[in-house]
């Protein structure tokens, strides 16, 4: 089964913010949802969330409503480390935790934070992906821009959702 991770800007990159009431946050929910689906009749199966707030949450939201038509996809969270969450806020958390419990695999990457946890997270979505889908201000810095280029260097197919 082909693999698609996903990786993209946080709330505070987006114009909107966290403001997912905003018409732009909506279109762009939208794109996320028809690549996704695009994705799915192109034969990729098997998906992987960094489960960051923001890009990885639309995506991981994106797929869960498309198992509902296609039921033999999966959706991976490649949890960077427990302490993701700390410093959220409660419906964040909760998000958050709505997304694991509906998820096919759960995988952990490190026992407790390091400065190194989210680009192993990172590291590890793009060695096991065939395409990766980022959500994307081209800005050249930041764990995005990192995992792109980790995933040009190792020649995986992608695109970038623009907002």
């Amino acid at each position: 089964m082909k693999c698609c991770c996903f990786t993209g800007n946080r709330p505070a990159r987006f114009p909107w913010g966290s403001d997912e009431s905003a018409p732009e946050c909506e279109r762009l929910k939208a794109h996320i949802s028809a690549e996704v689906e695009r994705l799915v009749c192109d034969g990729y199966g098997h998906f992987i969330t960094g489960m960051a707030q923001g890009a990885d949450t639309f995506c991981a939201e994106a797929v869960l409503s498309a198992k509902s038509r296609y039921p033999h996809i999966t959706l991976e969270c490649a949890v960077p480390c427990p302490e993701q969450t700390r410093g959220w806020d409660v419906n964040a958390v909760n998000r958050y935790k709505r997304i694991l419990d509906k998820a096919d695999a759960v995988v952990t990457l490190s026992p407790h934070y390091t400065r190194g946890c989210m680009m192993k997270r990172n590291a590890y979505m793009v060695s096991r992906a065939d395409f990766v889908l980022a959500v994307w201000d081209g800005e050249k810095r930041g764990g995005t821009f990192n995992t792109l280029e980790k995933a040009r260097r190792d020649n995986k197919d992608m695109r970038i959702v623009s907002f």
